[in-house]
């Protein structure tokens, strides 16, 4: 049963993970020429995105859009949910649910779940063969950022904030390559060198510089196992997925934390971010369901997600470490003819993951310039994506919340949460020990020695893996694009190994700009500013865009940057400060997170009912006897 548990959660959590956004519209390839007539020495960045990063559309068989009920287009850039299939489903839940808390055993949940999941998750269904089922067509955008729609720009800018890189490098140097997420990483090579080859003739370059973003690092990966480095001239890696992650693997082999105090307790309140008391009052109903009921509904739903998009997918398989592949083969791919064909592709990736630190260190032998960015000193599940602490290996590595730091470094060692290098049994790299620069972090959580390349892998200290929010990691990213630092040891005091974490976001995409729109406002004559108002927004606008355009950060400065703008935007109606909570609101968080302790401690995974109808059944029992 156990086991049956660890299949069910793994995929609910994926599927919290891969909630979808909306994605963007078509659009044609063009010939396009740099001013630059490629003569210049910034050659085209492209950039790999990560999961949530390539808007993908379900069409007919016909290559008409499929359209919802609504009229609108199905499609999304995570997981891709058309909901018309599971509302005939519904019903045999809510009567094997009912008849569970009845009956207090599972009454056909499992079954249940499973068909409500696997019709919520048709879309991205993927065959034995590995390929998906629908017609599934990923965006493509076959011009640079420079040439986007608004519209387009700004949602590339919330997921990937290329602000400062753009106005610096030059849009029309940047190109963003997108991949099918429930596709097969080595056809995404194919795809990505026909895409270099209509990058070089529209800038005239004959190299390119790859700039990978999490899951983007399995397409790297990919790419230079099967063509080389020929065509490049500079890759530089953002906290991206170069030896997969144990989250996923975790997923795969069902392997979760499922103690009652982490489960019925811990587990779901820091999920609903701001609804913690919803979150205890959640706990508390599902004491409502035997513990059964509760692991029937998990198993099916994450079986039927796991079945339905997740085993028979290359992709997934590419976010597996390399490390546990060979298990996770024989479970799922070994013995079975049917999965013979997908067998072949999981089998080549794993193999270009095996070449990647050769393939790296060719590249470089032969001056293609590899730096590597990442975050680190964190669980999984830290800070954001708290649903990912649920898996049994969230306190066992070192990682940026959902990537380990070997993975995202090629081999540097970290020590897990809570201990430091002291604590753990590791030998460092022959080169650290001899070499004037120590690649130890000052907290002693981190050796860079180990790593494939430690003079040029850049750490910050206590970052997730969401480094869009930093603009330290993103200016660090820009300027070694532009070639103003080249390894840790040109100007360790400007851009040193080990940094730190710190949010900038809010500063760069609401703060500043509402700051400004004041100003201009003012400039237009639609409102008047008093000076002292005035020179307070200049000022303000100053200190907030210096901490953006910091390379060492200090959070700090960037706190009191946010507050000041903050308190002169509040003056003028265009900020909000948060309503502190009130007595009632704090009384039943209180009480809900009492009742919901009290209930582990008293029931453990137990069920309330079951308790409840107890004594009727002995009563019952001892009448009949």
């Amino acid at each position: 049963m156990k086991n049956r548990i660890k299949r069910a959660i793994s995929l609910i959590l994926c599927a919290a993970m891969l909630v979808s956004v909306g994605a963007v519209g078509a659009t044609a390839a063009t010939e396009t020429k740099t001013d630059c007539g490629g003569k210049c020495d910034r050659s085209p960045v492209i950039i790999l995105p990560g999961i949530n990063h390539s808007p993908t559309y379900l069409y007919n068989e016909d290559n008409t859009p499929y359209l919802d009920a609504d009229g609108n287009q199905v499609g999304g850039t995570l997981l891709i949910l058309e909901l018309s299939k599971l509302w005939g489903t519904i019903p045999g839940v809510v009567l094997s649910l009912l008849a569970t808390i009845l009956l207090q055993h599972d009454i056909g949940l499992e079954q249940a779940a499973y068909k409500a999941a696997s019709a919520a998750f048709w879309v991205q269904e993927c065959n034995n063969d590995g390929n998906h089922v629908n017609n599934l067509q990923t965006q493509r955008w076959n011009h640079p950022i420079s040439e986007m729609t608004e519209d387009d720009k700004d949602w590339l800018y919330t997921m990937i904030p290329l602000q400062a890189i753009e106005k610096e490098y030059g849009g029309d140097h940047i190109y963003l390559f997108t991949f099918n997420l429930v596709g097969d990483p080595m056809k995404s090579a194919d795809e990505l060198d026909e895409y270099i080859e209509m990058v070089k003739k529209q800038t005239g370059h004959d190299k390119v510089t790859l700039l990978p973003v999490s899951l983007g690092g399995t397409i790297l990966t990919s790419y230079l196992d099967k063509y080389g480095h020929d065509k490049l001239d500079e890759i530089v890696t953002a906290v991206a997925c170069l030896d997969g992650t144990d989250i996923v693997a975790d997923m795969m082999d069902r392997k979760w934390n499922l103690a009652d105090e982490y489960f019925y307790h811990e587990f779901i309140p820091p999920i609903l971010g701001d609804d913690v008391a919803l979150g205890y009052l959640i706990n508390c109903i599902l004491h409502i369901l035997p513990r059964s009921g509760v692991d029937a509904i998990l198993t099916g739903a994450i079986s039927a997600i796991l079945d339905t998009m997740m085993i028979n997918c290359p992709q997934i398989w590419a976010m597996i470490p390399s490390y546990r592949y060979d298990a996770l083969a024989e479970r799922y791919l070994n013995n079975d003819p049917a999965k013979k064909v997908l067998k072949e592709k999981t089998d080549r990736f794993q193999q270009a993951r095996l070449n990647l630190k050769k393939n790296i260190l060719d590249a470089v032998a032969d001056g293609v310039t590899v730096n590597f960015v990442a975050g680190s000193n964190l669980s999984f599940g830290e800070q954001d994506y708290t649903f990912f602490g649920i898996v049994e290996s969230a306190h066992k590595y070192n990682t940026d919340g959902i990537i380990n730091l070997t993975s995202t470094t090629l081999g540097a060692t970290g020590a897990p949460a809570g201990k430091t290098l002291a604590d753990i049994d590791y030998e460092k790299n022959t080169y650290c020990k001899n070499a004037n620069h120590k690649h130890i972090s000052p907290d002693n959580k981190v050796d860079v020695s180990t790593a494939i390349l430690p003079e040029n892998t850049w750490i910050f200290l206590d970052q997730h893996h969401e480094v869009g929010n930093n603009d330290v990691v993103l200016n660090l990213i820009g300027h070694i694009l532009m070639d103003r630092v080249s390894s840790v040891n040109d100007d360790p005091a400007t851009y040193p190994q080990f940094n730190g974490s710190c949010n900038t976001k809010y500063i760069r995409r609401w703060r500043i700009p509402d700051a400004k729109k004041l100003l201009e406002k003012d400039a237009k004559g639609e409102i008047t500013l008093s000076a002292e108002d005035k020179k307070e927004l200049t000022e303000a606008i100053a200190q907030g865009e210096a901490v953006l355009n910091a390379t060492v950060v200090d959070q700090n400065a960037v706190k009191a940057a946010e507050d000041r703008l903050n308190a002169i935007l509040a003056k003028h109606g265009l900020y909000s400060y948060p309503e502190e909570p009130s007595d009632t609101d704090i009384f039943f968080e209180n009480a809900l997170e009492s009742a919901s302790k009290g209930l582990v401690d008293w029931l453990g995974g137990g069920s309330l009912v079951d308790w409840i109808l107890s004594p009727v059944r002995k009563l019952i029992g001892g009448i009949f006897a």
